[in-house]
């Protein structure tokens, strides 16, 4: 019981402080599940949907630390936000790591800290089934430990990445210095190196919300970066084209077959063939024999042979492969 008026107005200014906080907290993290859920739909990246996934169940794993489950959502289920903290938690790790990994592209920069990471997801689902058949006292070993794994294999994993020059990661990191903050601030107050008061005891939630933003400008820049990559590759395939484009061109003015052509031309200027005997020379040059060339002339293949003889005559040739030599060598 409080002894006079002050102890008690100095409670219910405790109680507004941390609901002030608080609402800070869930304001911001609603609106940000709300913005990138909509950019998700306008773009498709998995990334915004997995940064969702982490932040609503944030909110839920933050309502069950703090009473309002019971309060607002579950009120005839007493009990259950000391153990539902646990489940809501382990999907909000699972959700994370997937978006880390997703986020740095581990799966193209570095393949086996991509599996480390799907290591952490799976777990981290176990965590949440196992809160829902464990007790508490039996499942608190197990969460700690993979909260001591995960959070710094985080930073650790968008450090190689940075290094490996994926720009975007430094985003990242900036976005957990806040978080780190409230971690160490709430450790500090454990210790009793801090004093007691609401901003110190908000101080993990506050610096979740703030991640939650920072994160959402990453993804931002991410974003850019990857539709200025993109413009950079369509620039490039254009060119890439209009260089193939031009050496087909030029390939197929320096063509073996226009300069045949032109050969054929040249010998039927040079020895001053007739037209039947042009007609029959570039049949010949495409191959054909008596037969086949008086067919398409609509001629005797006598008519053929006697052409053929004013051929070799004149090209100085005393059968039909000479002529082709000649067409092929200039011989």
């Amino acid at each position: 019981m409080y002894q006079n008026s002050s102890e008690l107005t100095s409670f219910y200014s405790e109680i507004d402080t941390r609901s002030f906080l608080l609402g800070i907290f869930f304001g911001l993290m609603i609106v940000m599940a709300i913005y990138n859920l909509l950019l998700y739909f306008s773009l498709k990246d998995r990334a915004y949907l997995l940064y969702v996934g982490s932040t609503v169940f944030a909110i839920l794993t933050t309502v069950a630390t703090n009473g309002l489950g019971e309060q607002f959502f579950w009120p005839n289920s007493k009990g259950l936000d000391a153990t539902i903290y646990i489940t809501f938690a382990g999907v909000c790790m699972f959700f994370s790591s997937r978006f880390a990994a997703v986020f740095l592209k581990l799966k193209k920069y570095n393949k086996k800290l991509d599996q480390f990471m799907w290591g952490i997801a799976y777990l981290s689902l176990l965590l949440s089934l196992l809160s829902m058949i464990l007790t508490i006292e039996q499942i608190t070993v197990f969460g700690r430990w993979l909260v001591l794994i995960s959070f710094p294999s985080y930073i650790i994993v968008a450090i190689v990445v940075y290094r490996k020059g994926f720009t975007p990661a430094k985003f990242y990191l900036i976005a957990w210095v806040p978080y780190v903050l409230g971690l160490l601030t709430r450790t500090f107050h454990g210790a009793g190196w801090l004093p007691s008061n609401q901003l110190v005891l908000s101080s993990l939630e506050l610096g979740g919300a703030l991640e939650i933003v920072l994160l959402s400008f990453a993804l931002a820049y991410r974003i850019k970066k990857m539709q200025e990559e993109n413009t950079l590759i369509r620039m490039q395939l254009q060119n890439y084209i209009s260089q193939v484009v031009h050496l087909e061109e030029k390939i197929e003015s320096n063509s073996p077959k226009v300069n045949f052509e032109n050969k054929i031309d040249t010998i039927i200027k040079e020895h001053q063939l007739t037209d039947r005997e042009s007609d029959i020379l570039i049949h010949i040059a495409n191959g054909l024999n008596n037969q086949q060339i008086a067919k398409e002339l609509f001629i005797s293949i006598n008519t053929v042979k006697y052409h053929m003889r004013n051929l070799y005559e004149k090209l100085d040739v005393n059968k039909r492969t000479e002529i082709t030599s000649k067409l092929l060598f200039n011989k």
